[in-house]
């Protein structure tokens, strides 16, 4: 994850949220020494000049104001497709993306960044408000049952690297021995990683009042998290990744928290 030829991909619909998504990137980028590529596609090939003008006029202010360059890529074809294809191509280490807020369950079909995360082998980090602090100091795992959630464990490391985190490992006050003994697992797996690392954690158990979503953000929100780590699953055909209900959830309300969510290869 140190290689330089990596790049953090900014898919850009010249919104306000997509300008806290390039705010978010540019600190990321002064902290990993990556470079910052932004991306916006366009559905008709008459919109390619106006996009081109605009895209290059977002990378000079950037440059101007924060001294990072960034790459712009402007392309015809549909977002739910190839934000991801571009991803892969550039070798993106991940997707900073803006996210509007959820306001209710009925409208969670509708939502673009869930639609675009479901298509993705990279990363994506979800925001909806500017950065609050430069770094990911404080981070907030889920431990859940899933098999997946192993995979993310390997993040722990690019977050240790770089930015020296604590790990705050989170999981469901359940009592379905079949499902405790997963979820233990997973944190034992979780513990011995953070260890091998050197880093530093804590260990809680949501108290199991509210919805499980419900509490990992009451947390974050508490610690004044900086980022939270889910992982989605694979879908029944292997194509394309499921983001549960209440990663839904996480994702749609963390408000000015950052989510980072994980596919599994």
């Amino acid at each position: 994850m140190s290689n330089s030829k990596k790049t953090i991909l900014v898919p850009t619909d010249f919104t306000e949220v997509a300008g806290y998504a390039l705010q978010h990137a540019v600190r990321v980028s002064s902290v990993v020494h990556e470079g910052v590529t932004l991306l916006h596609i366009v559905e008709n090939p008459s919109s390619l000049s106006e996009a081109k003008e605009k895209i290059e006029a977002i990378a000079v202010e950037t440059n101007k104001k924060y001294g990072i360059a960034p790459k712009t890529i402007v392309r015809e074809g549909n977002i739910f497709v190839d934000i991801a294809k571009v991803a892969d191509e550039l070798n993106a280490s991940m997707v900073i993306m803006g996210s509007h807020r959820i306001k209710s369950e009925s409208t969670l079909n509708d939502s673009i960044a869930l639609k675009v995360i479901k298509s993705s082998k990279i990363p994506f980090i979800t925001i909806q408000e500017p950065p609050i602090n430069k770094r990911y100091d404080e981070v907030v795992f889920p431990i859940d049952f899933t098999a997946e959630n192993v995979e993310k464990h390997g993040w722990i490391s690019y977050f240790c690297d770089y930015y020296v985190s604590r790990f705050h490992l989170i999981k469901p006050n359940i009592t379905d021995p079949k499902l405790l003994a997963k979820i233990d697992m997973n944190m034992a797996s979780a513990r011995r990683f953070l260890d091998e690392k050197g880093a530093r954690y804590y260990v809680y158990i949501a108290e199991g009042k509210k919805p499980y979503a419900e509490e990992v953000l009451d947390f974050a929100a508490n610690i004044r998290a900086d980022l939270i780590v889910i992982m989605t699953s694979k879908a029944s055909d292997d194509s394309t990744y499921v983001v549960e209900p209440h990663e839904q959830y996480i994702i749609s309300n963390a408000s000015y928290i950052p989510v980072m969510s994980i596919n599994p290869h």
